[in-house]
């Protein structure tokens, strides 16, 4: 894949072969538009909008080459001036938000090169990419030496021994690079990490090169050079993590030699000394600690050499090189945990950014206690007491049957509601219809013989069955009467809360049984029963809320209006006052007489660590008698 510059000279977009390319042009002689070809290249490598090479040999800045549309180059041109320049030959490079013609952001980042004259690169950025800023100057800086190679007569006798990097060799910082892009186009982490070790081993002539991660206050080994698998609990992999933690305590690159090691007057750091012994045939052991954005080292790669310890300049484009890769690892190390450590991860990282790097959750920990004391002992909150508490009427009818016998149909059940008069049961009165037609009949034969004897003028016999008769009636009064209370009927207009057809129909009943329980759905009120301990906070007034078992999402105010000053024992509860509260509000149609749920009082702001803790202290005053 290739792209078109304005000049028509095609330069390739993928990473590896932008690589090839820059190998190619800085191995070749120096041709006329050797600046243009490096802009384009660095454009694309950099994945910048426009890049322009200038030269500050000149009394002003003179353009060597450029990268990308004219009008971009030209407004690059326009954004340098002398103080900038300064800056820049100051600091090595710099980088400044420009606002474009058109109203686009740009981020200018400009820095020296290492060339036979003093020259700059001026690389133009989308501000949107503003994240890929550091890891755009990685790659700039690996690849700024562009100085012309030597003579082929002289590149010979100058190349410098296997494991280190002369820093006037392009060809080796774009190893690097090319190192670079290999880790982070790696599937895995643990595919990056080998990749990574490897190829330090492969470009400088390493003898061993390990990855340590950190893991909380150590350093776990995850990737050895040449080896898939190890033995994390072997002596050499200990020694290992030893050394990297000490990189972690220090926060620096340490470097140990044989020819330092047999110094007995230079204090070296244990730990590397321990390793470099164990190593058969490493001269030196440099640990490099690999740090994030915020400053925090998250891993240490440990090197031993063959040849004394890693050159200066070699060693600064692998920080470099180890910073550029560390997020890439970083993100796939991550993607590889469970949810539960990544949210730890996550949790840790927004901790170091709030209280700093540096024993993150011990500082959270001390902050969240002095909180909670704080908020215990100067906090207030509304404190309720709860009590069980049940729907109740004082209009209750209890219907009792005036005879005995058996109920011979149930019209209604619980729950229902009824009417005033309307029928609830009956009782079977085949045995009154037999003594109705029975005492009828007596009722006549009396009546016959008071007017035979009224006939015969038998005054005597006549007032015998006078007074026979009127017994009959009365009778026959009775049994009519028991005949109406036969049928069982609601007094009033309400709701059956008591009495089941299932366990009624056909049952024997006695005179005063009680069969059914009618209610009002009226003047409805709360009983409350409140425990002993809590009952000394409750006043007459007090207000609260109830909330049904069969409707908890609805709550009910109340206000207390009595107080039964007589405790109830209720079992394994221990003592239960009573209180009586009044329904604020309309009641509603469902509600039924006897439903049960729970009530809050409310008794008015408490402080907090009273309302956790009073009750644990009034159970240890009663053990101690305090």
């Amino acid at each position: 894949m290739s792209d078109t510059s304005d000049s028509g000279v095609k330069r390739p977009t993928q990473a590896s072969a932008v690589i090839d390319a820059l190998h190619a042009l800085l191995k070749a002689p120096r041709s006329d538009d050797f600046y243009a070809q490096y802009a384009q290249l660095m454009q694309s490598l950099c994945a910048a909008q426009a890049a322009l090479v200038l030269s500050l040999s000149e009394p002003l800045p003179l353009a060597l080459g450029s990268g990308g549309s004219n009008a971009d180059v030209q407004e690059l041109e326009a954004w340098v001036t002398p103080e900038r320049l300064q800056a820049v030959q100051t600091k090595a490079y710099s980088h400044e938000t420009h606002r474009l013609a058109d109203g686009l952001g740009v981020i200018v980042l400009m820095l020296q090169l290492i060339d036979a004259g003093p020259t700059v690169l001026l690389l133009a950025l989308p501000e949107r990419d503003r994240a890929h800023l550091k890891e755009a100057l990685v790659r700039a800086m690996l690849v700024r030496d562009v100085r012309p190679p030597p003579p082929a007569s002289t590149a010979v006798q100058h190349l410098p021994a296997v494991g280190s990097l002369h820093p006037a060799l392009g060809p080796g910082l774009l190893d690097m690079l090319a190192l670079s892009t290999q880790v982070m186009q790696a599937p895995r982490f643990g595919a990056a990490a080998l990749a990574l070790v490897n190829g330090l081993i492969r470009l400088l002539g390493l003898r061993q090169a390990v990855l340590c991660w950190r893991v909380g206050a150590r350093a776990e080994v995850v990737a050895i050079s040449h080896l898939e698998r190890f033995e994390k609990t072997s002596r050499l992999v200990q020694a290992m993590q030893e050394a990297a933690g000490e990189v972690l305590s220090v926060d620096r690159v340490l470097t140990v030699t044989q020819e330092s090691a047999r110094d007995a007057l230079q204090v070296l750091p244990p730990a590397h000394l321990e390793l470099l012994h164990v190593l058969d045939g490493a001269q030196g052991l440099t640990g490099v600690p690999m740090r994030d954005a915020s400053g925090q080292t998250q891993a240490v790669v440990l090197c031993a050499t063959e040849r004394g310890p890693i050159e200066p300049e070699t060693l600064n484009q692998l920080l470099l090189m180890l910073e550029m890769v560390l997020p890439r690892l970083i993100d796939s190390r991550n993607r590889q945990l469970n949810p539960f450590k990544r949210f730890r991860l996550y949790a840790l990282d927004k901790l170091s950014i709030l209280f700093g790097p540096k024993r993150p959750w011990v500082k959270f920990w001390a902050v969240a206690c002095s909180v909670t004391v704080a908020v215990l002992l100067f906090g207030q909150m509304p404190y309720r007491i709860e009590a069980s508490a049940q729907l109740t009427t004082d209009s209750v009818r209890v219907i009792t049957p005036q005879m005995d016998g058996r109920l011979q149909e149930v019209l209604v059940d619980v729950g229902d509601l009824v009417k005033q008069g309307q029928t609830l049961s009956s009782l079977d009165t085949s045995d009154l219809r037999q003594q109705e037609l029975e005492i009828g009949s007596e009722l006549q034969r009396f009546q016959a013989e008071a007017d035979k004897a009224r006939a015969a003028r038998a005054l005597a016999d006549l007032q015998v069955a006078m007074f026979r008769g009127a017994q009959a009636s009365a009778r026959l009064q009775r049994v009519r009467y028991l005949l109406e209370q036969s049928q069982l009927r609601a007094p009033f207009d309400g709701v059956v809360v008591e009495g089941e057809r299932r366990k009624l129909m056909g049952a024997s009943v006695r005179r005063g049984d009680a069969v059914f329980r009618v209610a009002q759905v009226q003047d409805l009120y709360l009983v409350l029963q409140v425990p002993e301990r809590d009952v000394r906070s409750i006043g007459i007034d007090s207000q609260g809320e109830f909330v049904l078992l069969s409707q908890p999402g609805e709550p009910i105010a109340f206000k207390v209006s009595n107080f039964v000053p007589m405790a109830q024992v209720k079992g394994e509860e221990g003592n239960q006052f009573l209180l009586k509260a009044v329904v604020q509000g309309q009641a509603q149609p469902w509600w039924r007489p006897g439903m049960t749920g729970l009530a809050k009082i409310d008794v008015g702001y408490r402080n907090i660590g009273w309302i956790l803790l009073h009750r644990t202290y009034d159970t240890l005053r009663l053990w101690f008698w305090l």
